[in-house]
């Protein structure tokens, strides 16, 4: 039940997504197969990530920050190295974050939560960036909507398609 939710959620950003963007909308002419439907999705997703990526491009230039990206489109910067391993599948570590939208909204502050790497949590970059970091490290992730919240936003505080800043600190769980 919940897969299907995830792929009408995902259906409808994609749908969203053409409708409010600045380039026209993605036009399927009548009487064309599933096929050429597919297509234009994949079209409009292309053309969300891609203003997503100048966003996150520019924000990270305004700021002078040396971050790696990520093959998903994470990007990361470990600008505090902590003294332990780097945190490995299944570790349970303590996490402490602030988490602002791209345009310096701030939408929470010092969340403090146990954390078991690799077991994909909802915000999937998040878990990304964790797995490559090291027991005792601060770091600043910045998450691409698709990889954060989504579409949908956390229903609280985090907006639909929101591009999250997230200043992070690994701790051991036992800390």
């Amino acid at each position: 039940m919940k897969r299907y939710g995830v792929h009408i959620s995902l259906w409808a950003f994609m749908l969203l997504a053409t409708a409010c963007h600045n380039d026209p909308p993605v036009v399927m002419p009548q009487g064309k197969n599933t096929t050429d439907l597919r297509q234009n999705m994949i079209n409009a997703n292309r053309t969300i990530a891609r203003s997503e990526e100048t966003s996150i491009d520019e924000y990270v230039a305004r700021r002078g920050w040396k971050m790696a990206k990520t093959g998903s489109g994470v990007r990361l910067w470990e600008y505090e190295v902590g003294q332990g391993p780097q945190v490995a599948y299944e570790d349970s570590v303590h996490i402490v974050y602030d988490v602002e939208a791209i345009n310096g909204t701030p939408l929470y502050k010092g969340v403090r939560e146990d954390y078991v790497a690799g077991r994909r949590q909802e915000m999937v970059g998040l878990d990304e960036a964790v797995l490559r970091l090291h027991h005792g490290s601060r770091a600043k992730v910045i998450l691409p909507s698709n990889l954060g919240y989504g579409i949908g936003g956390d229903g609280d505080r985090i907006p639909q398609s929101t591009i999250l800043v997230i200043d992070l600190t690994i701790m051991d769980k036992h800390k």
